[in-house]
């Protein structure tokens, strides 16, 4: 259907050539001439044309999954993970704190005193004057004082309390950071190649189809060969007779 395509297109490009101006010779026809026709060449005609070609051909494959065979078994085991230990700093009581109590005596002075032991006053007193007249008087009597030495108390006796503070001390000692554990673990089971094993799974084998890789290629094919052909030529029509 392609090579159809094509050579119709040729057809058309045929006429076109058969009706587009003539090649002339030089002459016109002779006599009274009604068409005249001049020998041409006419070119090769070519197409363009697309075709599939295969650039890797089909091919299968077969892939083979070797045995899988089980050298030890999965299993469950404990992992003792020990504590953590730290130190840490902590302040103790060495001596409690305390009271005592002092007994401090009174302190005294000695101090002198003039004290009144009679006081004084006045009296009358019968008297005889000169030339034997009598006269009473109006005497004053001075107060009779006697100085005495006497303790007084400067400070009371007291009794004093003494407070004795508590006395610590700063002391290092283990603590647990993180306690000792027990975790289970599961060691996945381990597969290989012996001579002597229990098959898990069997042996197979499988059969890959590989499609071909097909690709377009252009080629130039020659859809009608050159030669020679008629045209009808105006320079005739037109000439001398």
């Amino acid at each position: 259907m392609r090579i159809s395509a094509v050579a119709a297109v040729a057809a058309v490009s045929t006429v076109a050539v058969w009706a587009g101006p003539a090649l002339g010779f030089g002459g016109g026809c002779g006599g009274h001439a009604v068409e005249c026709y001049e020998k041409v060449r006419l070119p090769d005609v070519y197409a363009t044309q697309a075709r599939s070609v295969v650039i890797r051909p089909g091919y299968s494959q077969v892939v083979r999954t070797p045995a899988v065979i089980m050298n030890r078994p999965g299993s469950w085991h404990a992992v003792a993970t020990p504590a953590v230990y730290g130190t840490t700093s902590e302040r103790v009581l060495v001596s409690p704190a305390s009271k005592s109590y002092q007994d401090v005596p009174a302190v005294t002075r000695t101090v002198h005193e003039t004290i009144v032991v009679h006081p004084g006053g006045t009296h009358w007193q019968h008297r005889r004057g000169l030339f034997g007249r009598e006269k009473l008087c109006k005497v004053a009597t001075p107060a009779v004082t006697r100085t005495m030495a006497r303790e007084v108390i400067v400070s009371p006796a007291r009794r004093v309390a003494h407070v004795t503070p508590a006395v610590y001390s700063t002391v290092q000692r283990p603590v647990v950071v993180q306690p000792a554990s027990v975790r289970r673990v599961y060691q996945a089971p381990i597969y290989g190649y012996v001579n002597r094993a229990v098959v898990v799974q069997p042996a197979s084998e499988r059969v890959i189809n590989h499609a071909p890789v097909v690709g377009v290629a252009h080629e130039r094919v020659l859809v009608r060969a050159g030669g020679y052909g008629w045209s009808r030529s105006r320079a005739g029509l037109f000439g001398h007779h």
